[in-house]
């Protein structure tokens, strides 16, 4: 995928069906294991397995490989079903995803058979490009990749890549040629079994049923033909498909917080009545409700932009918009909720602390807010540095 070249998709279902199916799904996979997972800090790879056979790995991926060749608002419907549920195993469906389409649509027969296995829920995929000195700064990326014969040798250290620790196989950016500045990176398709590859999982209060990992990378052997063709480039068109998969992550656990914060403000009693009487609460809900309204409108209005299949580069403001609003608003809402909650609010007998812990990873994925502010401002024409 380049800026002025992409890939529409083939396929389209009805909305409504599709979005039925994905929360039918989310009710019979994810409700039964995620509090589980989330006290242990440990993946459960069956819900891979479900996603897979399910369908919903793949969504995008032509069928040629076995996808279901569909657009990012189907993406969107899916990861946002699963959030309403818990946002956490919603992001597994996002990476593979993200990581799936780069060997699709850069990689060889190779990598095209990793993309296949995937689908297919037997090869777990995870996508490592940040570095500890290089999170939205991609260019800083310092893992090297030299040639050495037919192989390349890998040596670096990655952070807070998600199912690092648990997957098959990693999409790895390197840099392989220093002189060429960011045109001078590739990624590699890296088994997470190769010498020379330890991961350790770094501790976490969100994310928690799908943890992060630091990945070391030590004299690591990769094949030529593992390496892809694509770097620097391919990932900042990921980066922006990601963002709009991480609005609609963030849109589905904001419907289920003020959800569950209305209900409660309805039914907790103080004075005599509902706490929901009182405006300062019910001002709060008001504005949440908005808040979701907007955030489905600019979620929505950036898949649909990003699947009529215009330049990447003319629906970056869309995506920024999106990703910006939507992670500030998923912020708000919780942080409501765990007020209302009130004493209760922070204990293990109500949802709410749970929901805003979960919520505080919103601002730092996929580009903070002081990065898509940026973004945004450079969009509009303004001499932004």
């Amino acid at each position: 995928m380049t800026a002025d070249t992409r890939r529409r998709p083939k396929n389209n279902v009805d909305g409504e069906t599709f979005r039925d199916m994905c929360r039918a799904f989310a009710e019979r996979e994810i409700k039964p294991r995620w509090q589980q997972a989330d006290r242990d800090a440990k993946f459960p790879r069956e819900f891979y397995v479900a996603a897979a056979q399910a369908g919903l790995i793949g969504l995008h991926t032509p069928e040629s490989l076995g996808g279901a060749d569909l657009g990012v608002t189907e993406e969107a419907i899916s990861i946002e079903e699963q959030a309403k549920v818990n946002p956490n195993l919603a992001i597994v469906a996002l990476i593979q995803g993200v990581a799936g389409s780069l060997l699709a649509e850069h990689g060889s027969e190779v990598h095209h058979r990793l993309v296949r296995e995937n689908i297919a829920g037997t090869r777990l995929l995870a996508l490592a490009v940040t570095e500890p000195e290089a999170g939205s700064d991609v260019q800083n990326v310092k893992t090297s990749a030299r040639r050495d014969g037919d192989h390349w040798v890998l040596d670096g250290i990655k952070s807070f890549i998600t199912l690092g620790g648990d997957c098959d196989t990693m999409t790895v950016l390197a840099r392989t040629d220093p002189s060429q500045g960011r045109h001078g990176m590739h990624f590699f398709a890296v088994d997470r079994d190769t010498p020379g590859v330890q991961t350790s999982q770094i501790k976490a209060y969100a994310n928690r049923p799908v943890p992060t990992y630091r990945v070391m990378l030590d004299n690591v052997r990769v094949p030529e033909e593992r390496r892809l063709a694509a770097g620097f480039g391919a990932i900042m068109a990921g980066f922006n498909r990601e963002r709009v998969m991480v609005a609609a992550r963030w849109l589905g656990h904001m419907q289920t917080a003020l959800a569950w914060a209305i209900d409660y403000a309805k039914v907790r009693q103080q004075f005599g009545k509902p706490i929901g009487a009182n405006q300062s609460i019910a001002f709060k809900l008001a504005q949440g409700h908005v808040d979701v309204q907007a955030a489905r409108h600019l979620t929505y209005h950036a898949a649909a932009r990003w699947d009529s299949g215009v330049p990447v580069k003319d629906i970056i403001l869309d995506v920024s918009s999106a990703k910006l609003f939507v992670t500030q608003a998923v912020y708000r809402i919780t942080q409501d909720a765990l007020h209302i909650g009130g004493g209760w609010g922070i204990t293990e007998e109500l949802p709410a602390m749970r929901m805003a812990l979960d919520a505080l990873v919103a601002p730092v994925t996929v580009g903070s807010y002081e990065i898509q502010l940026r973004v945004i401002a450079k969009q509009l024409g303004l001499p932004c540095d």
